[in-house]
């Protein structure tokens, strides 16, 4: 049986294996800790790459710099990915604010510094997020791809610096609200992927709840068929045998005293 089976582990061991069973619980009920955890490592790998960033957007040529290309396509996936994240730890404050008797094991200023954390986070990303998308940030990009596309056109007597610069900024603007288009598109996708996953937690958390009472009910169903058990053994025993007929015997003599007395009152 499963009682023998853990006495026989030694005590230091189940109180281990107690806890590592307490924090999966905790962290299937509340991913808070965890996306958190994975937010600040993002973050930490967005300034990082953001600084490599302005420094090669600054003295490099970023329509033919390689290294650019990968670092400007990197951080705009990592944003991206940032907010649909925090979107989705906002959406469990919002759960927490709106049932806060069920997630009691949350005071105020857990729920507070939650709160904070997705604000502050939220600013940090909203900052380079408009750098990325900043005019000047986009007029250095196309000014960088007209000089290569001058150069290139130069020895085949092609158009000058002066009447390409209009169609090609033109271009590039295009191209730019294209990718953010195609980025709100992921992002709406992600937001409500995020919303499918906070309600599946939900679901779960509440057919947890569920199992725990029907456990409840099993144990109490359980201790009420026991406690009958005993009581029909006294009772035979009172009745000196274990005959069926005398216990119903003994119920019908009940009965009947109980429709006199009936009889007796309401005559």
């Amino acid at each position: 049986r499963y009682d023998d089976v853990e006495e026989r582990i030694p005590a230091p061991q189940r109180r281990i294996m107690a806890e590592d069973y307490r924090r999966m619980n905790a962290a299937r009920a509340d991913p808070f800790p965890i996306v958190k955890e994975k937010v600040q490592t993002a973050v930490r790998q967005l300034e990082g790459d953001m600084m490599t960033w302005k420094d090669l957007l600054k003295r490099t040529n970023t329509y033919t710099n390689q290294q650019f290309q990968r670092t400007h396509k990197s951080v705009k996936k990592q944003l991206r990915s940032l907010n649909s994240n925090l979107k989705a730890l906002s959406q469990t404050v919002k759960a927490v604010e709106s049932q806060r008797a069920r997630f009691e094991n949350i005071d105020d200023y857990e729920l507070t510094q939650r709160r904070n954390f997705v604000s502050e986070t939220t600013v940090v990303v909203d900052t380079y997020q408009k750098l990325i998308s900043d005019p000047a940030t986009k007029k250095k990009r196309a000014d960088d791809q007209r000089k290569v596309e001058d150069l290139r056109a130069e020895p085949t007597g092609g158009p000058s610096y002066s009447s390409k610069s209009q169609p090609l900024a033109r271009q590039m603007q295009e191209q730019e609200d294209l990718e953010e288009q195609q980025d709100e598109v992921l992002d709406d996708m992600q937001t409500v992927l995020g919303r499918l996953g906070v309600a599946a937690d939900n679901i779960e958390l509440e057919l947890g709840e569920h199992k725990e009472l029907l456990q409840e009910l099993d144990k109490e169903i359980e201790t009420a068929q026991g406690r009958m058990g005993v009581a029909m053994k006294k009772l035979q025993k009172l009745l000196g045998t274990s005959s069926n007929s005398k216990i119903c015997c003994l119920f019908m003599m009940f009965f009947m005293v109980i429709i006199l007395l009936g009889l007796a009152v309401f005559a």
